[in-house]
């Protein structure tokens, strides 16, 4: 393409001279050829650098709708992942199931608190039924978990899914709209909030294992497991003995509930307005126009 250029002007610049001296006064036909020869050498090259140009244009547009369409879908889903944690899809059935769950959370904690008052005295009755009112609550605060969020198997499945589609989104599609001029995230703060999400509930490592101690809180694992030996043990042990020990991992496990019922709603909220800027980014003014 240069060496057309640099020849069309080796021919413009014959033909001036030309013109100076009078030479194509009588060649008409020659006049014609060196004209057209000349306006083909600059023509071509500037034809090549526009469909350059066009069809570099034309690829971005397809990588953006391309990235783009997988950056929305990536988002979408993760937010529904979120949300499907909560056993109720509707918000009000939702909260209606989460104060189910606090009512219950509070009433095993003060069983246990007056089993552990009740535990000093010697009325063996009053010390049976504080002991079946613990159980009778544990098992109505593991039941009301149940009907708020989904089971351990299911949230580790769904973190586990999460993580994947951040990685994703984060690792590689994000980096290629900015390598195209077409970021999602104009700044770090968002980026930043769902890592720290994911990190806090416990989904993995950025390699999106979920093993070690990285793996998930599962209180309602303990809290079953302690309630189950609660029922074995005998319940005229001492206060150092197998029943007050169980009666503690289950306070414990209860008391563990309250900071993962926050990871599960934060991590919701983080991907809900993760799939709002990701909405905006595509469908706002710096998408390309079609």
């Amino acid at each position: 393409m240069l060496l057309l250029a640099s020849f069309g002007v080796i021919i413009l610049a014959i033909g001036l001279m030309g013109d100076s001296i009078g030479l194509w006064e009588n060649s008409p036909f020659l006049t014609n050829l060196l004209s057209s020869l000349t306006g083909f050498c600059f023509a071509v090259p500037v034809a090549i650098i526009v469909l350059h140009r066009v069809s570099i244009f034309q690829m971005d547009h397809q990588q953006w709708r391309t990235l783009s369409g997988l950056a929305s879908d990536l988002s979408h889903r993760m937010s529904v992942v979120a949300v499907g944690l909560r056993v109720h899809s509707s918000p009000s059935d939702h909260g209606a199931a989460s104060d189910a769950f606090w009512a219950a959370h509070n009433e095993t904690i003060m069983a246990i608190k007056n089993w552990l008052d009740a535990l000093n005295r010697t009325d063996q009755q009053q010390l049976a039924s504080a002991l079946e009112q613990v159980i009778t609550q544990g098992d109505r605060c593991v039941r009301a978990w149940n009907a708020c969020w989904g089971s351990p198997l299911d949230v580790r499945g769904a973190l586990a899914e999460i993580r994947m589609r951040w990685n994703t989104l984060i690792g590689d599609v994000e980096p290629r709209l900015r390598d195209i001029g077409r970021p999602l995230f104009s700044t770090s703060e968002l980026h930043i909030e769902m890592e720290e999400a994911l990190e806090w509930i416990g989904a993995g490592s950025t390699s999106g294992r979920l093993d070690g101690p990285l793996s998930p809180p599962t209180w309602i694992e303990e809290a079953r497991s302690a309630l189950t030996r609660i029922r074995e043990a005998d319940s005229s042990s001492s206060p150092s003995g197998p029943l007050v020990e169980s009666i503690h991992h289950l306070e414990a496990a209860v008391s563990s509930s309250d900071e993962e019922h926050d990871r599960y709603e934060y991590l919701a909220e983080v991907t809900i307005r993760l799939r709002s800027v990701v909405d905006a980014a595509v469908a706002g003014p710096q998408r390309l126009s079609s």
